[in-house]
Protein backbone atom coordinates (compact mmCIF):
# COMPACT_ATOMS: atom_id res chain seq x y z
CA UNK A 1 0.00 0.00 0.00
CA UNK A 2 1.19 3.10 -1.39
CA UNK A 3 1.81 6.36 1.12
CA UNK A 4 -0.63 8.54 -0.27
CA UNK A 5 -3.20 6.06 0.30
CA UNK A 6 -2.34 5.03 3.85
CA UNK A 7 -2.64 8.58 4.53
CA UNK A 8 -5.94 8.89 2.87
CA UNK A 9 -7.20 6.10 5.23
CA UNK A 10 -5.51 7.39 8.37
CA UNK A 11 -7.00 10.64 7.52
CA UNK A 12 -10.79 9.78 6.71
CA UNK A 13 -10.78 7.16 9.95
CA UNK A 14 -9.54 9.85 12.20
CA UNK A 15 -12.00 12.37 11.18
CA UNK A 16 -14.38 9.42 12.44
CA UNK A 17 -12.80 9.11 15.53
CA UNK A 18 -13.17 13.09 16.34
CA UNK A 19 -16.62 12.91 15.78
CA UNK A 20 -16.89 10.18 18.08
CA UNK A 21 -14.61 11.98 20.89
CA UNK A 22 -17.22 15.39 19.99
CA UNK A 23 -20.26 13.09 20.13
CA UNK A 24 -19.95 11.88 23.30
CA UNK A 25 -18.86 15.18 24.97
CA UNK A 26 -21.79 17.10 23.35
CA UNK A 27 -24.52 14.68 23.54
CA UNK A 28 -25.06 13.33 27.27
CA UNK A 29 -27.10 10.61 26.19
CA UNK A 30 -24.70 9.30 23.74
CA UNK A 31 -21.91 9.25 26.12
CA UNK A 32 -22.07 5.24 26.53
CA UNK A 33 -20.60 5.39 22.63
CA UNK A 34 -16.74 6.60 24.83
CA UNK A 35 -16.11 2.82 25.09
CA UNK A 36 -15.73 2.74 21.39
CA UNK A 37 -13.14 5.95 21.23
CA UNK A 38 -10.30 3.43 20.83
CA UNK A 39 -11.51 1.70 17.87
CA UNK A 40 -10.96 3.97 15.09
CA UNK A 41 -7.34 4.44 16.39
CA UNK A 42 -7.10 1.19 16.34
CA UNK A 43 -7.86 0.26 12.73
CA UNK A 44 -5.98 2.93 11.99
CA UNK A 45 -2.75 0.83 13.56
CA UNK A 46 -3.64 -1.73 11.85
CA UNK A 47 -4.05 -0.96 8.25
CA UNK A 48 -1.49 1.86 8.26
CA UNK A 49 2.53 1.91 10.41
CA UNK A 50 3.36 3.91 13.17
CA UNK A 51 3.82 7.28 11.24
CA UNK A 52 0.51 7.58 10.60
CA UNK A 53 -0.68 6.24 13.93
CA UNK A 54 1.43 9.21 15.72
CA UNK A 55 0.18 11.81 12.94
CA UNK A 56 -3.40 11.22 13.72
CA UNK A 57 -3.11 11.37 17.32
CA UNK A 58 -1.30 15.10 17.04
CA UNK A 59 -4.12 15.72 14.89
CA UNK A 60 -6.86 14.66 17.02
CA UNK A 61 -5.01 16.48 20.30
CA UNK A 62 -4.62 19.66 18.69
CA UNK A 63 -8.17 19.42 17.54
CA UNK A 64 -9.97 18.65 20.66
CA UNK A 65 -7.58 20.91 23.12
CA UNK A 66 -9.67 23.54 20.88
CA UNK A 67 -12.58 21.96 20.38
CA UNK A 68 -13.40 21.15 23.92
CA UNK A 69 -10.42 22.14 26.61
CA UNK A 70 -6.72 20.58 26.69
CA UNK A 71 -7.61 18.61 29.76
CA UNK A 72 -9.84 16.49 28.28
CA UNK A 73 -7.90 16.26 24.87
CA UNK A 74 -4.64 14.73 27.34
CA UNK A 75 -6.96 12.18 29.24
CA UNK A 76 -8.84 10.90 26.12
CA UNK A 77 -5.56 10.91 23.69
CA UNK A 78 -3.48 8.90 26.71
CA UNK A 79 -6.13 6.47 28.15
CA UNK A 80 -8.09 5.81 25.32
CA UNK A 81 -6.06 6.02 21.47
CA UNK A 82 -2.90 4.81 22.46
CA UNK A 83 -4.53 1.74 23.97
CA UNK A 84 -5.64 1.54 20.91
CA UNK A 85 -2.96 2.30 18.24
CA UNK A 86 -1.26 -0.66 20.81
CA UNK A 87 -3.98 -2.86 20.09
CA UNK A 88 -4.16 -2.36 16.30
CA UNK A 89 -0.58 -3.08 15.79
CA UNK A 90 -0.15 -6.33 17.43
CA UNK A 91 -3.25 -7.42 15.12
CA UNK A 92 -0.95 -5.92 12.17
CA UNK A 93 2.38 -7.34 13.33
CA UNK A 94 0.68 -11.03 13.59
CA UNK A 95 -1.30 -11.83 10.99
CA UNK A 96 -0.52 -15.22 10.58
CA UNK A 97 -3.16 -17.26 11.20
CA UNK A 98 -1.53 -19.60 14.20
CA UNK A 99 -0.91 -16.40 15.94
CA UNK A 100 -2.00 -15.77 19.82
CA UNK A 101 -5.35 -13.68 19.44
CA UNK A 102 -4.86 -12.95 23.58
CA UNK A 103 -1.92 -10.88 22.56
CA UNK A 104 -3.91 -7.55 21.47
CA UNK A 105 -5.90 -8.26 24.69
CA UNK A 106 -3.29 -8.57 27.00
CA UNK A 107 -1.31 -6.09 25.31
CA UNK A 108 -3.97 -3.61 25.29
CA UNK A 109 -4.33 -4.33 29.39
CA UNK A 110 -0.81 -3.15 30.09
CA UNK A 111 -0.87 -0.33 27.56
CA UNK A 112 -3.93 0.93 29.45
CA UNK A 113 -2.44 0.52 33.09
CA UNK A 114 1.10 2.39 32.05
CA UNK A 115 -1.11 5.05 30.22
CA UNK A 116 -3.53 5.59 33.19
CA UNK A 117 -0.67 6.22 35.71
CA UNK A 118 1.28 8.46 32.85
CA UNK A 119 -2.07 10.44 32.91
CA UNK A 120 -2.05 10.66 36.91
CA UNK A 121 1.34 12.23 36.72
CA UNK A 122 0.75 14.68 33.99
CA UNK A 123 -2.58 15.74 35.66
CA UNK A 124 -0.94 16.27 39.03
CA UNK A 125 2.51 18.32 37.38
CA UNK A 126 0.96 19.94 34.35
CA UNK A 127 -2.51 20.57 35.17
CA UNK A 128 -1.94 20.80 39.27
CA UNK A 129 -5.08 18.30 39.01
CA UNK A 130 -5.17 15.36 41.69
CA UNK A 131 -7.24 12.47 39.65
CA UNK A 132 -7.13 9.77 42.54
CA UNK A 133 -8.02 12.43 44.95
CA UNK A 134 -10.91 14.23 42.95
CA UNK A 135 -12.32 10.50 42.15
CA UNK A 136 -12.51 9.17 45.43
CA UNK A 137 -14.09 12.14 46.89
CA UNK A 138 -16.82 12.03 44.33
CA UNK A 139 -16.93 8.61 45.31
CA UNK A 140 -17.35 9.07 48.92
CA UNK A 141 -19.93 12.00 48.36
CA UNK A 142 -21.97 9.72 46.79
CA UNK A 143 -22.06 6.79 48.59
CA UNK A 144 -23.07 9.31 51.58
CA UNK A 145 -26.18 10.73 49.34
CA UNK A 146 -26.65 6.88 49.11
CA UNK A 147 -26.60 5.87 53.13
CA UNK A 148 -28.39 9.12 53.66
CA UNK A 149 -31.49 8.17 51.60
CA UNK A 150 -31.17 4.49 52.97
CA UNK A 151 -31.58 5.77 55.92
CA UNK A 152 -34.24 8.05 55.36
CA UNK A 153 -36.45 5.47 53.48
CA UNK A 154 -35.76 3.48 57.12
CA UNK A 155 -33.63 0.93 56.03
CA UNK A 156 -31.21 0.16 59.17
CA UNK A 157 -28.01 -0.59 58.16
CA UNK A 158 -25.34 -2.96 59.60
CA UNK A 159 -24.04 -1.45 62.99
CA UNK A 160 -20.29 0.04 62.91
CA UNK A 161 -20.61 0.37 58.85
CA UNK A 162 -18.65 3.29 57.78
CA UNK A 163 -18.63 4.93 54.05
CA UNK A 164 -14.40 5.37 54.96
CA UNK A 165 -13.82 2.01 55.19
CA UNK A 166 -15.48 1.09 51.71
CA UNK A 167 -13.85 4.42 50.39
CA UNK A 168 -10.11 3.08 51.35
CA UNK A 169 -11.27 -0.60 50.80
CA UNK A 170 -11.66 0.71 46.86
CA UNK A 171 -8.69 3.18 47.27
CA UNK A 172 -6.04 -0.18 48.50
CA UNK A 173 -7.98 -2.31 45.31
CA UNK A 174 -8.03 0.23 42.49
CA UNK A 175 -4.43 -1.20 40.81
CA UNK A 176 -6.63 -4.49 40.46
CA UNK A 177 -10.06 -2.56 39.20
CA UNK A 178 -7.73 -0.48 36.95
CA UNK A 179 -6.45 -4.17 35.17
CA UNK A 180 -9.68 -5.78 35.51
CA UNK A 181 -11.50 -2.59 33.24
CA UNK A 182 -8.43 -2.86 31.24
CA UNK A 183 -9.16 -6.15 30.17
CA UNK A 184 -12.67 -5.50 29.54
CA UNK A 185 -12.20 -2.54 27.49
CA UNK A 186 -8.99 -4.17 25.63
CA UNK A 187 -11.16 -7.41 24.53
CA UNK A 188 -14.67 -4.93 23.59
CA UNK A 189 -12.22 -2.80 21.23
CA UNK A 190 -10.56 -5.80 19.77
CA UNK A 191 -13.52 -7.50 19.17
CA UNK A 192 -15.39 -3.91 17.92
CA UNK A 193 -12.15 -4.04 15.63
CA UNK A 194 -12.49 -7.80 14.33
CA UNK A 195 -16.43 -7.61 13.28
CA UNK A 196 -15.53 -3.68 11.53
CA UNK A 197 -12.97 -5.65 9.22
CA UNK A 198 -14.43 -8.48 8.84
CA UNK A 199 -17.82 -6.77 7.40
CA UNK A 200 -15.68 -4.38 5.16
CA UNK A 201 -13.64 -7.68 3.60
CA UNK A 202 -10.03 -6.56 4.97
CA UNK A 203 -8.87 -8.64 7.18
CA UNK A 204 -10.24 -11.66 8.06
CA UNK A 205 -9.65 -12.95 11.63
CA UNK A 206 -12.10 -14.74 14.44
CA UNK A 207 -11.93 -13.97 18.14
CA UNK A 208 -10.05 -16.01 20.52
CA UNK A 209 -11.77 -18.83 21.98
CA UNK A 210 -11.78 -18.44 25.22
CA UNK A 211 -11.16 -22.99 25.55
CA UNK A 212 -7.54 -21.70 24.06
CA UNK A 213 -6.72 -18.57 26.89
CA UNK A 214 -3.67 -19.06 28.35
CA UNK A 215 -1.38 -16.39 29.89
CA UNK A 216 1.54 -15.12 27.85
CA UNK A 217 5.04 -16.23 28.30
CA UNK A 218 6.01 -18.27 31.93
CA UNK A 219 3.39 -16.64 34.24
CA UNK A 220 4.29 -18.46 36.68
CA UNK A 221 7.87 -17.28 36.56
CA UNK A 222 6.84 -13.59 36.46
CA UNK A 223 4.49 -13.59 39.01
CA UNK A 224 6.96 -15.33 41.41
CA UNK A 225 9.73 -12.54 40.58
CA UNK A 226 7.58 -10.11 41.17
CA UNK A 227 6.99 -11.62 44.93
CA UNK A 228 10.48 -11.83 45.99
CA UNK A 229 11.16 -8.45 44.36
CA UNK A 230 7.98 -6.48 46.48
CA UNK A 231 9.38 -8.61 49.80
CA UNK A 232 13.01 -7.19 48.81
CA UNK A 233 11.67 -4.05 49.27
CA UNK A 234 9.86 -4.34 52.24
CA UNK A 235 13.13 -5.92 53.22
CA UNK A 236 15.14 -2.45 52.56
CA UNK A 237 12.16 -0.63 53.86
CA UNK A 238 10.98 1.18 50.62
CA UNK A 239 8.40 3.04 51.86
CA UNK A 240 6.01 2.05 49.11
CA UNK A 241 2.63 0.23 50.29
CA UNK A 242 4.23 -3.42 49.60
CA UNK A 243 1.45 -5.07 51.40
CA UNK A 244 -0.88 -3.11 49.20
CA UNK A 245 1.42 -4.35 46.43
CA UNK A 246 1.73 -7.70 47.29
CA UNK A 247 -2.24 -7.63 48.03
CA UNK A 248 -3.05 -6.74 44.60
CA UNK A 249 -0.07 -9.06 42.83
CA UNK A 250 -1.95 -11.75 44.20
CA UNK A 251 -5.26 -11.01 43.59
CA UNK A 252 -4.65 -9.96 39.56
CA UNK A 253 -2.45 -13.60 39.13
CA UNK A 254 -5.18 -15.61 40.79
CA UNK A 255 -7.47 -14.00 38.73
CA UNK A 256 -5.58 -14.68 35.82
CA UNK A 257 -5.07 -17.89 36.58
CA UNK A 258 -8.39 -18.97 37.79
CA UNK A 259 -9.28 -17.82 33.88
CA UNK A 260 -6.92 -20.23 32.90
CA UNK A 261 -8.37 -23.03 34.96
CA UNK A 262 -11.84 -22.39 33.78
CA UNK A 263 -10.80 -22.26 30.09
CA UNK A 264 -8.31 -26.10 30.69
CA UNK A 265 -11.99 -27.39 32.94
CA UNK A 266 -14.02 -26.39 29.69
CA UNK A 267 -11.81 -27.77 27.07
CA UNK A 268 -11.57 -31.34 28.95
CA UNK A 269 -15.75 -31.48 29.76
CA UNK A 270 -15.98 -31.07 26.45
CA UNK A 271 -13.65 -33.76 25.34
CA UNK A 272 -14.72 -36.05 28.06
CA UNK A 273 -18.53 -35.54 26.94
CA UNK A 274 -17.70 -36.21 23.64
CA UNK A 275 -15.82 -39.31 24.75
CA UNK A 276 -18.55 -40.67 26.98
CA UNK A 277 -16.48 -40.53 29.65
CA UNK A 278 -18.93 -39.74 32.77
CA UNK A 279 -16.41 -41.18 35.05
CA UNK A 280 -13.96 -38.21 34.74
CA UNK A 281 -16.53 -35.83 34.47
CA UNK A 282 -17.46 -36.94 38.15
CA UNK A 283 -14.21 -37.08 39.51
CA UNK A 284 -13.46 -33.83 38.19
CA UNK A 285 -16.43 -31.98 39.43
CA UNK A 286 -15.99 -33.71 42.64
CA UNK A 287 -13.12 -31.88 42.89
CA UNK A 288 -13.29 -28.76 42.12
CA UNK A 289 -16.22 -28.60 44.26
CA UNK A 290 -14.45 -29.41 47.10
CA UNK A 291 -11.13 -26.95 46.12
CA UNK A 292 -13.04 -24.39 44.93
CA UNK A 293 -11.88 -21.32 43.25
CA UNK A 294 -8.63 -21.74 44.77
CA UNK A 295 -8.16 -24.72 42.59
CA UNK A 296 -9.33 -23.74 39.50
CA UNK A 297 -6.32 -21.01 40.09
CA UNK A 298 -4.22 -24.17 40.68
CA UNK A 299 -5.18 -26.05 37.80
CA UNK A 300 -3.98 -22.98 35.58
CA UNK A 301 -1.14 -22.48 36.96
CA UNK A 302 -0.20 -25.82 35.92
CA UNK A 303 -1.52 -25.05 32.83
CA UNK A 304 0.49 -21.91 32.46
CA UNK A 305 3.84 -24.59 33.07
CA UNK A 306 2.70 -27.72 31.61
CA UNK A 307 0.28 -26.87 28.76
CA UNK A 308 -1.79 -29.67 29.02
CA UNK A 309 -3.69 -28.50 25.86
CA UNK A 310 -0.87 -27.82 23.62
CA UNK A 311 -2.22 -24.92 22.75
CA UNK A 312 0.96 -22.93 22.89
CA UNK A 313 2.66 -24.62 19.60
CA UNK A 314 3.65 -20.65 19.40
CA UNK A 315 4.51 -19.28 22.49
CA UNK A 316 4.65 -15.83 23.67
CA UNK A 317 7.86 -14.20 25.15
Amino acid sequence: MNNRLRLTQASLIATLGILLCLITVYVPMLSILSIAIPVPYAIIGTLTDNKYSILSLIITFFILMFTIDPLYSVSLCIMSIVPGFFIGSAIRNKKEDNFNKFEPIYIGTIVTMICVIVFFFIANIIFKTNILDDFMNVLKESMNVQVTIMENSGIILKEGFKVSDIVDYINNMLPTILFLQGIIVSFIVYALEIFVLKRIKIINLGLPKFTDFYLPGNAVTVSFMLYILVLFMDLIKVNLHTDLIMLNLQLVFNFMFMLQGISVSIHYFKKWIKSGSLKMIFISVLILSIFGFMGISFVGMLDSIIDFRRVRSYKST
